[in-house]
């Protein structure tokens, strides 16, 4: 046999054994990566189990402590303490007297578990005499607690809070069908609104190592009103001068003839003055002059800055409402506008505007009860802009705010209103004598007291 087909053959069982090793190698490396990827899948699946597991716990936490807070006393707490170190320290260095501590505080609290068990047994009916009062004037209200259940209701308390505040009595034993009346004032030193309730009642142990309390969803509003007095009727004296002057807006429909003209095109036919187109022998149509209601715009300036102190934005609150209530009871139309809140990063390019509710006196009151100043609301000119653009009804305004306004600042406030607008500005400031006097077409009313108004409201506009 001649060598080169042996030497042929070799080369070819070396082919084959070089590429079977080859195809063993890649086998084994696709093995181990299988087993890799199943390894860390493993890993990631017990980690997420792990990261809800521990989820779970934490939230399980957090509703137990959530309970303990609810039900645990400062007693409790120290008593509990005492437990867990009085029993620490009694097993580990063998002091007596520390272990009996700890366990006479658990028995403590153990025997205090049984009284927290159970349905409420009390039912609590609360309201108000009055949902409204004026400032300086107190509250009144009752509570009642009705035992209706078939044993006694043991010795409890009853919460109310009050706004910020908190009134709290005892309640007595109580038999079955038995009530317990609770008669409550509330100081209302200061306007505002305030929530009253709701209710709340607490049952604890003899120690009051534990408490469980239950809320009655009965909430009260109530309304502090401004202090408000008995000025003029709007249709006599300083109001009715200011809206005397008769105005000058020359309409062709409405109730008051001014004169004729010749026809134009668009005239409705209706308003031709046929006597006038005979002797003339050209259509002639009616004027008028134009008739509005008289409308009493009343703008209060919340800005902070226009203030010295509270006394004097109260005093304007009380201005605004005696004015308002005064016009709403002699029939006119009235529209009482506040600045809104506007954020500090938009306030030189946002301007927001509130109405107040005047249909009755008790609801612009109401509204009134819970206006504040504040340094983050437009300026009073601002407002007066936005009250000349939003209506053309206003016959008479008044711009109510404080000492620290400036002069500037008020005629500016004035001059957004249409030149046939009478403009009254009202400041009150508590170290000035009551005047009133004219600064352009705007007249000025400078209140010392409440009682100023009432004053210079009943006087003439001899000025």
């Amino acid at each position: 046999m001649s060598p080169e087909p042996s030497a042929k053959t070799s080369r070819t069982s070396a082919t084959r054994t070089s590429y079977t090793r080859t195809g063993h190698t890649r086998a084994g490396n696709t093995t181990r990566t299988q087993v890799t990827g199943e390894s860390r899948g493993r890993w990631v699946s017990l980690g997420l189990a792990t990261l809800r597991l521990g989820r779970r716990i934490e939230s399980v936490a957090r509703r137990v402590w959530g309970v303990l807070e609810a039900v645990v006393t400062p007693a409790g707490w120290l008593a509990g303490i005492w437990a867990i170190v009085g029993i620490a320290v009694g097993l580990i260095w063998g002091w007596s007297e520390f272990l009996i501590g700890g366990v006479i505080a658990v028995a403590l609290l153990v025997i205090a578990v049984p009284f927290l068990l159970g349905k409420e047994s009390y039912d609590v009916d609360f309201g108000l005499g009055h949902d409204a009062v004026v400032a300086g004037q107190a509250a009144e209200g009752e509570i009642v607690v009705r035992n209706q259940q078939a044993r006694v209701a043991l010795p409890g308390r009853i919460d109310i809070p009050v706004g910020a505040g908190l009134i709290d009595f005892h309640v007595p034993m109580l038999r079955k069908g038995h009530e317990h009346r609770e008669k409550i004032v509330i100081p209302a030193a200061r306007r505002g609104v305030i929530d009253v309730g709701p209710a709340t009642t607490s049952r604890s142990d003899p120690l009051r190592l534990l408490t469980r309390e239950f809320h009655w969803a009965d909430v009260s509003t109530l309304f502090i009103h401004p202090v408000t007095i008995a000025i003029p009727s709007t249709s006599m004296g300083f109001v009715r001068d200011l809206e005397g002057r008769a105005t000058k807006t020359i309409t062709n429909e409405d109730i008051s003839f001014h004169a004729v003209r010749e026809y134009a095109r668009g005239d409705a036919q209706r308003q031709i003055h046929w006597k006038s187109t005979a002797k003339t022998g050209t259509l002639m149509v009616r004027q008028f002059e134009e008739t509005r209601r008289s409308t009493i715009s009343i703008v209060l300036d919340l800005d902070a800055e226009s203030y010295a102190n509270e006394t004097e934005f109260e005093m304007a609150v009380s201005a605004v409402g005696s004015l308002g209530v005064r016009a709403l009871r002699d029939g006119r139309d009235v529209q009482a506008v506040v600045s809104g809140e506007v954020p500090e990063f938009a306030r030189a390019s946002v301007r927001s505007l509130q109405h107040l509710r005047v249909t009755t006196p008790r609801s612009f009151l109401d509204d009134l009860s819970g206006v504040e100043a504040s340094s983050s609301v437009i300026g009073v000119q601002s407002v007066t802009r936005m009250l000349a653009e939003s209506t053309s009804d206003t016959s008479l305004a008044f711009l109510v705010t404080g000492s620290t306004a400036t002069l500037s600042q008020l005629q500016s406030a004035t001059l957004a209103f249409p030149g046939d607008v009478a403009v009254a500005a009202v400041v009150c400031d508590p170290e000035s004598e009551p005047s009133v006097h004219a600064v352009g077409r705007m007249r000025l009313l400078s209140l010392g007291v409440l009682d100023d108004l009432r004053q210079l409201l009943a006087k003439g506009a001899a000025v």
